[in-house]
């Protein structure tokens, strides 16, 4: 019988969110090649990956009379060349006008009778580079063992130049609707409760309400609205911008030897440093209590492993039973000391601990292919479920591999991580390590935040600012 969805994974459907920028992660990888790019060559790339993803070439197919949650099918009519497009740069595309290319593509509504995910090969770069925009939708992630496109199509090795004959894909015939009312009678005979999990309204209210007071459990009582809050937050969507930036991960890491803390908090406190500058650039006045409250999933485990900066053999911690949990970060943007901030942000990290024990950086990276855009989707799933006024913005960081990586026969030479915009938020932040250097994705509103791209740029002034500071 085909796969019911879970609860959460149904709620996440609710309101025809297909068309929502709010249920659907994206990365954006730069791909180096030798060669010109043989696009029939990438579509054969492409196919013989989702063999291994078999949860890709199946839609969502819904029971008759709602008598139960919608199940996955094999999709009869799958088209891959559907799936992957193409697109360019009027030459030569810089990295500006490829992140106002992929703030179009993301404002894009997937098609909901088809699988949720779209690849999109973007040429015309200044270096001959081949952009890569995956999107994938966070209903896709459900289930321990689901991974985002981007991890799926992402190689510790680099793909022979040889064609390999891909075996046929044969699609499983979708049971017919008498088969989904009868197995839904069964399941009611069984679970009374599903009738009620099938109820829109309650599925909300119940999912968000146990989640969000999980993951929210030590939240304190919400902020009046209006003041720093509100440059954060739009009730009306105006379609998206993006912005892009990256800065040295070794700058970082001596950051953190200096002050005795971790990378992910001083990676924080860049952030920080660059969303204080912005607020002060746009007129808003800023005192020293002023903070930004930022949801940060973290990945956790419920087994004990080294602390994040340890070496040798024992650091090789199990992270493939991580989960995801989300902390609440007070981002003290009115501090005007960097040092002070880097501090605070350390302290509140350090009492953000949850009662299983944190997954570290290197048992992150360790994860299968390049896990964080998987990592970066199930933040966003998240804190989908918690309370919206809860928080300003959603900030996920995820370490990634060290060495090079592949996308095809191309190596990889950046990636940036372009994170959903959940509903009423105004900006979104992801940020990933690879290769030496941390990559920054920011997502906003067009018309809470036209100027994206400057938050990106004072990330450069705000890492200077805490390379001048010491312990």
């Amino acid at each position: 019988m085909a796969a019911r969805l879970a609860t959460a994974d149904a709620d996440l459907l609710l309101g025809d969110a297909t068309r929502s920028r709010s249920r659907h992660s994206c990365s954006l990888a730069l791909v180096s090649r030798d060669d010109p790019w043989d696009i029939d060559r990438v579509m054969e790339f492409v196919d013989a990956r989702l063999a291994d993803a078999p949860r890709f070439r199946q839609r969502i197919r819904y029971v008759p009379f709602g008598l139960a949650r919608a199940v996955w099918v094999d999709d009869p009519d799958f088209d891959l060349s559907f799936h992957v497009r193409r697109s360019a740069l009027p030459a030569p595309g810089g990295i500006r006008q490829l992140a106002d290319l992929v703030a179009r593509l993301v404002d894009r509504p997937l098609e909901p009778g088809r699988p949720l995910w779209e690849l999109y090969l973007i040429e015309g770069l200044a270096d001959g580079r081949l952009a890569v925009l995956t999107k994938t939708h966070h209903v896709l992630l459900g289930g321990p063992n689901a991974v985002d496109l981007a991890q799926v199509l992402m190689t510790d090795e680099k793909a022979s130049a040889d064609v390999h004959e891909v075996a046929t894909w044969t699609p499983v015939p979708s049971p017919g609707d008498g088969v989904l009312v009868l197995d839904a009678l069964i399941t009611i005979a069984t679970d009374p409760l599903e009738l009620v999990r099938r109820s829109a309204r309650l599925v909300n209210a119940v999912e968000r309400a146990s989640r969000g007071l999980v993951g929210a459990a030590s939240l304190t009582v919400l902020r009046p609205a209006g003041g720093l809050a509100e440059m954060f937050r739009t009730s009306r969507p105006r379609g998206s911008r993006v912005g892009l930036a990256s800065f040295p991960l070794d700058r970082a890491r001596e950051i953190a030897r200096e002050h005795g803390c971790k990378v992910n908090d001083v990676v924080l406190a860049v952030l920080c440093g660059a969303l204080r500058s912005w607020i002060l650039s746009c007129g808003h006045p800023l005192s020293t209590a002023d903070t930004l409250r930022a949801i940060v999933p973290m990945a956790v485990s419920s087994e004990s492993g080294p602390a994040e900066g340890s070496d040798g053999p024992e650091a090789s911690a199990e992270a493939t039973s991580a989960e995801i949990a989300s902390a609440l970060i007070g981002m003290p943007v009115g501090e005007p000391n960097p040092r002070m901030r880097l501090a605070q942000i350390s302290r509140e990290t350090a009492t953000q601990r949850h009662p299983r024990q944190a997954v570290g950086a290197k048992s992150l990276a360790r994860l299968s292919g390049f896990a964080p855009p998987t990592l970066h989707a199930l933040g966003s799933r998240a804190a989908i479920m918690l309370p919206s006024d809860s928080y300003d913005l959603v900030v996920t960081n995820a370490p990634g591999p060290q060495h090079k990586m592949f996308w095809g026969d191309g190596e990889l030479a950046e990636v940036y991580p372009v994170p959903a915009l959940l509903d009423g938020q105004a900006l979104a932040v992801s940020m990933s390590s690879y290769s030496g250097v941390v990559y920054c994705g920011f997502t906003a509103d067009r018309q809470a935040v036209p100027d994206v791209e400057e938050i990106g740029e004072l990330i450069s002034s705000a890492l200077d600012e805490l390379t001048g500071t010491s312990r």
